[in-house]
Parts: C-alpha cells; sequence; structure tokens
C-alpha cells in the first residue's frame, strides 16, 4: 500500500525528512499586524521568533480547522495516489481543538485515514512520523502499523527546558511580574517533563548557568526512561546549538542512542518559551 501521513505543526522533525516522505503539515495560525498568518508558510519559522522578540505580547494563535485537513487529505488521495493516510496528533491533552479537527475530517474518509493520538509533541511526533514511514517500506500493513505505534507510544520520554519565563509572561500564561522578575534575579532555568497522556509538570529547575538546564535535562532522561532499551532521539530548540551539542555528546555516553536528529523548535511551543528553549525528545527504536 501507499502510506501518507498529515500532521498538525506541533511535530518536530527535520525539513529534509519532511520533504522525503511528502509529509503534509497543517501549520497553526498567527494573528498580528491586522492579518493572519500560517506559520510556515506566511512568514518562517525565524522570521517569527525574530519578532517575537521584539514585542511586549505573545501574537493570539488559533488552530487549524477541520476544514485544513479535509483539503489535505482529499488532496493525498487524489493527487499523490495514498491507499492509505496517518493523521499523526498532538496530544489531545495540550490540545484537544487540533486533536478534534483530526478527528472530525479523517471521518469523511472513514476507514481510509487512521487517527494516532500521540499523547506527546514535538520530536516524539516527529519519529512516530518517520516511524511509520520506515514500518510502511518494510511490508507492513496499516493495522500493524497503528498497533506498533500504540504500543511505541507508551515508553517516550520527552522534557523541555528554556532560559527565562520572559515569553511565559509575554503570552499571559504568568501573570505576576514580581515572580518574573524574582526569576530573573536568582537566574532559574525552568524544566518540565511530559507526563503521559501528554501533560507537561514542571521539574526542579536548573539555577545560574545556562548549562545547568542542559545538565537538568540529561539527568532526567537518564532517570527516567529504561536504560536496556536503544532509542531514537530529536533534540529541537530555539537558538541554542551550543546546548543541544553538550546534550548529544553527554546522553550518547549514557543510554543506547541508535540514531539522533536536531531540528528548530515548533514556533507552537517554542513563541511561548523563548529564546534558549530545549526539548528532548526520545522514542524506543525499533
Amino acid at each position: 500500500m501507499k502510506i501518507g501521513v498529515i500532521t498538525d505543526s506541533a511535530a518536530d522533525l527535520p525539513a529534509e525528512l519532511m520533504e522525503k516522505y511528502n509529509v503534509a503539515i497543517i501549520p497553526h495560525v498567527v494573528y498580528f499586524d491586522d492579518r493572519y498568518w500560517k506559520l510556515g508558510v506566511d512568514i518562517s519559522v525565524d522570521d517569527f521568533y525574530n519578532i517575537i522578540r521584539t514585542r511586549d505580547l505573545i501574537p493570539p494563535t488559533t488552530n487549524p480547522e477541520p476544514s485544513d485537513f479535509v483539503e489535505k487529505l482529499k488532496e493525498g488521495f487524489e493527487h499523490h495516489g495514498y491507499d492509505h493516510i496517518f493523521s499523526i496528533s498532538v496530544s489531545s491533552e495540550l490540545s484537544g481543538s487540533t486533536f478534534n479537527s483530526h478527528r472530525i475530517a479523517a471521518k469523511k474518509f472513514k476507514e481510509k485515514v487512521t487517527v494516532i493520538d500521540t499523547q506527546t509533541a514535538s520530536g516524539v511526533q516527529g519519529l512516530i512520523i518517520l516511524r511509520i514511514f520506515e514500518l510502511s517500506a518494510k511490508g507492513a500493513k496499516v493495522e500493524e502499523i497503528e498497533k506498533h505505534v500504540n504500543e511505541i507510544k507508551q515508553n517516550y520520554f520527552l522534557n523541555a527546558g528554556f532560559h527565562t519565563l520572559d515569553n511565559v509572561y509575554k503570552s499571559g500564561r504568568l501573570k505576576s511580574k514580581l515572580v518574573l522578575n524574582l526569576t530573573k534575579l536568582i537566574k532559574i532555568k525552568p524544566v518540565a517533563v511530559m507526563e503521559k497522556p501528554g501533560i507537561l509538570k514542571s521539574k526542579l529547575p536548573g539555577f545560574f548557568t545556562n548549562k545547568s538546564m542542559a545538565k537538568r535535562l540529561i539527568s532526567l532522561a537518564i532517570k527516567n526512561v529504561d536504560k536496556s532499551l536503544s532509542y531514537d532521539l530529536v533534540i529541537s530548540h530555539v537558538e541554542n546549538q551550543e546546548g543541544v551539542d553538550y546534550i548529544i555528546k553527554k546522553l550518547c555516553k549514557k543510554l543506547k542512542i541508535n540514531r539522533y536528529f536536531v531540528t528548530p523548535a515548533s514556533p507552537i511551543i517554542g513563541t511561548s518559551t523563548g529564546v534558549g528553549t530545549i526539548i528532548l525528545s526520545l522514542l524506543p527504536s525499533e
């Protein structure tokens, strides 16, 4: 069978892989300068991050509509000749409306579309997409692919760290400027771990130095994964290549890393956390 994949813009995987497999990405939409912009379509990710730096408020975002997914699904069947399409969604806990758009659109094509709630986001979501194509290339059936994905997603690990709470404050998620200034004074580096079914939970942060955040991400990964397994790794970030290099060097010595990929963080996540963000995603290798 010829398999296709459609996903939302919360997924992180290098652009060359998304292009290689012709993954249809439905962008989120932001509103600023009196118009709507599709991220990655009307404005590049880098340009959008540059705009965020100069604004006191984070531009509001809207989730993609079911019609956006229907259009791409139709294109996949009619123009690309897919026999079946996997619709890979960000965690329904993180964005219920995005997941519902996946689900509602899929119903119009009945058994020809399989919706997967990844219960996560970012690099894990990207690695699930990559795994689907690799299994398909080996001749796996739709039911086998779905079963495999639902099994491995139970053993993912994802954590995230960022340097300041500036963008969290700009976005309105942090209400107290006093708390913001206090975190700057003692140079807190917030860290969070995604717990199933896709909820970010704060953990003890790093302090003072930028490297302390990377060290916390590494230690949490080592502590929380099954060290008998080998893993695929995605590190997505916002202008923090130094931190990425440090994590790869240290983590590859502590865990069985089969392969790793580095990519800019999805702006849906990165705009809320800001420059310096690192997201570490692990999924068991096949």
